[in-house]
């Protein structure tokens, strides 16, 4: 590779024996220098590589440290999600929290080498082949209201609607009408079907 750009890259990730492989891996790619940590200012990176949970903790110190009045010369890093979930919520959850990428697990090694000079230069999110064709199908809770999304995660969980109302302090008939308004957006014809497909797509955390 002719003028290669020399990139940093740690890896974080709650197996340890799976970071050790990231490690190596990443390590092997002409031109990228990799470290192993989980905390969010262990020296300046170029993007960091971490599992679900270690990225939303890493985005979420981040941006507390990222506030106005905190030590200044700090660097929101740049952090690209690998995991076996890809489920829609979670994506989507990672990518509101920060995230600049993410990639399957089982992707194959050069598209997370890609991956990770795509988010090096900056722009757009990278999502690999398979989360992109996952999210064709719609983004998760696009269009839901804030109330909407409190009323289905109750639903999930299988409360009834009298239920829903005493724990929201709002009237029975104005559950039955977010029920409603979120089976028409989820395209289904019960509450049953909304638990079963909100559980499938990570629409929730219960």
């Amino acid at each position: 590779m002719t003028g290669a750009v020399d990139l940093y890259v740690r890896v974080c990730h709650g197996d340890p024996l799976v970071m050790a492989g990231l490690v190596e891996l990443v390590g092997q790619e002409p031109g990228f220098h990799v470290q192993a940590g989980n905390a969010p200012d262990e020296g300046i990176v170029d993007v960091i590589v971490a599992d679900h949970a270690c990225a939303l903790s890493l985005l979420a110190s981040a941006s507390a440290l990222d506030q106005p009045g905190a030590a200044g010369g700090f660097r929101v890093p740049r952090v690209i999600v690998l995991t076996r979930r890809d489920r829609e919520g979670e994506v989507m959850q990672a990518i509101a929290s920060g995230a600049h990428g993410y990639v399957r697990q089982d992707a194959n090694p050069a598209e997370l080498m890609d991956a990770i000079r795509h988010v090096a230069r900056g722009g757009s999110p990278y999502l690999c082949k398979h989360t992109m064709t996952l999210l064709r199908h719609g983004r998760p809770g696009a269009g839901f209201t804030a109330r909407e999304e409190d009323v289905l995660r109750f639903l999930v969980k299988g409360d009834c609607n009298k239920g829903i109302a005493r724990k929201l302090n709002i009237s029975a008939n104005t559950v039955k009408a977010h029920v409603s308004r979120i089976c028409e957006k989820l395209h289904v014809g019960s509450r049953v079907q909304v638990a079963v497909k909100a559980t499938q797509r990570g629409l929730v955390r219960v």
